[in-house]
C-alpha cells in the first residue's frame, strides 16, 4: 500500500509533524534542476543520492521501473555522488538544498545527528511496519542505528570481518590452511602466520609475511580488545576509555607482537600502505583480516589465485567478536518531501531491492535474515568460481550473532582526535608500542569530561 502523508500522521497519531518538518526545512532555490518536488507526470520527485559507482544502473532500472509500478505517484531521480560527497553533502544539508536519500556509515551518522541533520524514521518504523518485519534485520545493524536517540535509516547492506586466505600460497609453502569451522584460537593464528613467513624465508622471498591486520584502523582494532576481555570505553556514548587495563592492553600488544614483534603480520609500509586486495594480489601475505564483499573480492582475487574465508579465530576469553558494519540509507533533515522518501528507504531495505540490486548487481551481502540462503545461491550462480569458496561462513557469523557495531564515546569526535593518531603512532610507525596508549586513554577521558 503507498503512503500518504494524510495516511502516515492518522496512523502515527504524528498530526502536524509532517508539516512541522516541512516547515522547519529550509526551501529549495527556485528553479534549481533536480531539486525534490512534482515530476512532469505530477509524480512527487524523491532524490537519491547514489554510492553505487559503476553499479548505478542497477538503481536506477529497478527504483524507475519495479518501484514505480508499485508507486506510480513517487518518482525517484538517482544522482551519483560526487567526488567530495561528504563535505558536500553536508554543505547542502544545512542550506536545504541536498538530496533527500543518501547512504552512509555510523561516524557520519553520528556526527551529522549531533547536529540535527538527519530525519528521525523511528515513527515510520513504528506506524508501517510489523514486528516480523523488524525482526528480519540483524540485531548489530537494527541496534547499530539508534544514534543519539534516533533511528538514522534503515540498513544498506551488511559488511562483516573475516580472515581471507590465499590457498595457492598455502599450498606453495606446505602449510595447513585455519579450521573451516573457525575451531582456531589466537596461538593458532599466531603459529600460523609464524610457518608462512618462515617457509617463504626458507625459499628466499623476503617480501612476504603470513598475515595482514589493519591494527591502527578506528574501526578494526577495537573488536580484538573485545575478545581479550578489555573494551575501549565503558559503555555507548560512555566518558571512560579502559585502554589502559590489562585486558585491553594484552589485545592491544599481541597484535603489535605480530606486527613489530615477530613480523609475521606486515607493516604498512612493507606493503606500500595498500589496503586488503592489494595486499594480496601482489602476494605480500596469505591471509588479510578485513571486510566481506564476495562479488568483489572474487572479481579482484579471482583470477589471480584460488582464495576462501574463514570465521576469525577466537580470543583468549573465549569470545569471538567482529565488526558488523551498520552502513545505511539516511533521510535528510531537510527533505521536503519526507513520506514519500521513506516509501524508497523502506523499499531499498526491503527484500525485492535487496536480492536484485544489492545482492544481484552489487554483489554483496543483503541485510534480511530471511535472503541469506538465497543469497549464497544467487552468488554462486552469478559467478560459478564462488563453488569454492565457504560463503557459508557468512551465514554462521550472523547466526552464532559475534557481529557488533563499532564503540562509541560520548564525544566520539574528541575521542577520535586523540586516538587515530596514537593509533597510527603504535602500528603504522612503531616507535612505541601499547604503553603509549595509557596516557592517551586518560587524555581521552579527561577529554569527555569538559
Amino acid at each position: 500500500m503507498e503512503l500518504t502523508r494524510r495516511h502516515f500522521l492518522k496512523a502515527t497519531g504524528l498530526v502536524g509533524a509532517g508539516l512541522a518538518l516541512a516547515a522547519c526545512a529550509a526551501p529549495a532555490p527556485a528553479g534549481d534542476e533536480g531539486d525534490s518536488g512534482q515530476a512532469a507526470d505530477d509524480a512527487t520527485v524523491v532524490r537519491f543520492m547514489s554510492r553505487s559507482g559503476a553499479n548505478i544502473g542497477g538503481y536506477e532500472d529497478t527504483l524507475g521501473n519495479d518501484f514505480r509500478e508499485e508507486f506510480p505517484n513517487i518518482q525517484v531521480q538517482v544522482e551519483p555522488a560526487p567526488e567530495g560527497w561528504i563535505d558536500l553533502l553536508l554543505t547542502q544539508m544545512v542550506a536545504g538544498t541536498a538530496p533527500d536519500i543518501f547512504q552512509a556509515w555510523g561516524n557520519i551518522f553520528f556526527n551529522w545527528t549531533e547536529r540535527d541533520l538527519i530525519l528521525d524514521v523511528q515513527p515510520y518504523v513504528d506506524g508501517f511496519m510489523s514486528a516480523e518485519d523488524v525482526a528480519d534485520f540483524n540485531e548489530f545493524q537494527w541496534t547499530g542505528l539508534e544514534i543519539l536517540g534516533i533511528r538514522a535509516g534503515l540498513p544498506k547492506y551488511i559488511n562483516l570481518m573475516t580472515v581471507t586466505v590465499n590457498k595457492d600460497l598455502f599450498a606453495e609453502l606446505e602449510v595447513e590452511l585455519p579450521p573451516e569451522d573457525g575451531d582456531w584460537n589466537h596461538d593458532d593464528y599466531a603459529a600460523i602466520a609464524d610457518q608462512l613467513t618462515q617457509a617463504a624465508r626458507a625459499q628466499g622471498n623476503e617480501d612476504f609475511w603470513g598475515a595482514w591486520y589493519p591494527a591502527w584502523n578506528w574501526d578494526r582494532f577495537w573488536y580484538r580488545v573485545d575478545m581479550f576481555g578489555g573494551s575501549v570505553v565503558d559503555e555507548k556514548y560512555g566518558l571512560v576509555c579502559q585502554l589502559d587495563t590489562p585486558e585491553s592492553q594484552a589485545g592491544l600488544q599481541w597484535s603489535w607482537d605480530r606486527m613489530w614483534g615477530d613480523n609475521t603480520f606486515a607493516q604498512p609500509g612493507q606493503v606500500e600502505n595498500q589496503w586488503f586486495h592489494n595486499v594480496m594480489n601482489p602476494g605480500f601475505v596469505a591471509m588479510a583480516e578485513s571486510g566481506t564483499y564476495p562479488g568483489n573480492t572474487d572479481r579482484a582475487l579471482g583470477e589471480n589465485f584460488s582464495w576462501d574465508m574463514r570465521h576469525v579465530p577466537v580470543g583468549p576469553t573465549g569470545i569471538r567478536k567482529v565488526l558488523g558494519t551498520s552502513d545505511a540509507w539516511s533521510i535528510t533533515q531537510q527533505s521536503q518531501v519526507p513520506d514519500e522518501a521513506w516509501e524508497v528507504l523502506n523499499y531499498v531495505a526491503g527484500p525485492h531491492f535487496q536480492r536484485k540490486v544489492v545482492v544481484g548487481v552489487e554483489g554483496i551481502i543483503p541485510v534480511r535474515k530471511s535472503l541469506i540462503a538465497s543469497f549464497i545461491d544467487d552468488m554462486r550462480a552469478q559467478r560459478p568460481s564462488l563453488a569454492d569458496v565457504r560463503l557459508e561462513t557468512i551465514a554462521e557469523i550472523l547466526d552464532w550473532g559475534y557481529a557488533e557495531d563499532s564503540f562509541w564515546f560520548k564525544n566520539s569526535n574528541a575521542a577520535s582526535e586523540l586516538l587515530v593518531p596514537a593509533l597510527e603512532k603504535v602500528y603504522i610507525v612503531g616507535d612505541v608500542g601499547p604503553e603509549y596508549l595509557i596516557d592517551i586513554a586518560a587524555e581521552i577521558t579527561e577529554a569527555q569530561q569538559s
